[in-house]
């Protein structure tokens, strides 16, 4: 696959998040774009706004913000910013092979670091490894919480559904390793895929074995899909299962399934939360009294 990186200056990188629901209120994003080919990710869209196909150029065309850490110490150091809870990597995974060449990611710790402001990380990569240093000594000063978004124990269905990013083992063996070096770890497992991640045996496995890295808690999530997202699951499908196309024609008429398919499957997350310990929610930051309550209701939906 041929990768066009297009370096760029932005003029802002902290942007606001309205969603009532979350622990954070604020994402920031190194690159626009992710190599990882996620054939159901839903930043897609964010690629229609510079006139890019969002179901092709999303991941060959990457964006990438040079001056982030700049712009980054110019936002934290006004008087109107409050310290609040930023998450880094709200549209794009920020550990993606740019990070590698480009650096900006590490740079963009260095001024968190500086400014002791409290910082959510969410990647699919063990590339964050390389920068245990810097977040082992800012646990130290500040809150860190690192999440790791893994959605399937079966590798075959890893490589087909995230073709580009790190495999599910090595995201497990990064948990580990950053736990033991005393950082807050969890795990969005999302996407659970009707029909080609959802057995009851493969979420059992999956839970058994984030429970062994040693994670503090799980998230689970249902694929929702709309707009470019859609698009590009559904020619996946056909082309790579077509025998399913039927089957999601029906449970995708709108953005989810069926409303009895998740309640059967979100009944058993609570099971196997409870029956593997990952329910340690207390790594999270909270940052309103009601926040707790809103990131559980967020996990039941």
């Amino acid at each position: 696959m041929n990768v066009k990186y297009i370096e760029q200056n932005c003029k802002s990188i902290l942007h606001k998040i309205n969603r009532t629901n979350l622990p954070f209120k604020w994402g920031a994003n190194p690159y626009r774009g992710c190599i990882h080919s996620c054939i159901y990710c839903y930043a897609r869209y964010t690629h229609s706004y510079l006139d890019l196909d969002p179901k092709k150029e999303f991941e060959t065309t990457i964006i990438v913000k040079t001056n982030a850490p700049q712009i980054l110490r110019k936002e934290f150091s006004s008087p109107k910013w409050k310290k609040d809870l930023v998450n880094l990597g709200s549209v794009c995974d920020p550990y993606q092979a740019a990070e590698k060449k480009y650096s900006i990611t590490r740079e963009m710790l260095k001024v968190f670091k500086q400014y002791y402001n409290p910082i959510t990380i969410a990647t699919k990569s063990n590339l964050i490894l390389r920068d245990l240093d810097i977040l082992s000594e800012m646990t130290q000063e500040s809150y860190v919480n690192i999440v790791f978004s893994i959605s399937s124990i079966n590798e075959n269905i890893r490589k087909e559904i995230e073709p580009r990013a790190a495999s599910t083992q090595q995201r497990l063996q990064a948990i580990s390793i950053l736990r033991d070096s005393g950082l807050k770890v969890g795990v969005l497992l999302m996407p659970i895929v009707p029909f080609l991640n959802d057995s009851d045996d493969e979420l059992e496995a999956i839970f058994q074995a984030i429970a062994d890295s040693k994670a503090s808690f799980v998230i689970p999530g249902i694929m929702y899909l709309q707009g470019a997202s859609k698009t590009r699951f559904f020619d996946f499908i056909e082309n790579k299962h077509p025998e399913l196309i039927e089957k999601y024609n029906e449970f995708y008429k709108n953005r989810s399934p069926p409303l009895s398919y998740k309640n059967k499957k979100h009944s058993m997350f609570k099971i196997l939360i409870k029956k593997y310990k990952l329910n340690d929610f207390n790594n999270m930051m909270i940052v309103e009294k009601d926040k707790q309550k809103s990131l559980i209701e967020w996990i039941k939906k």
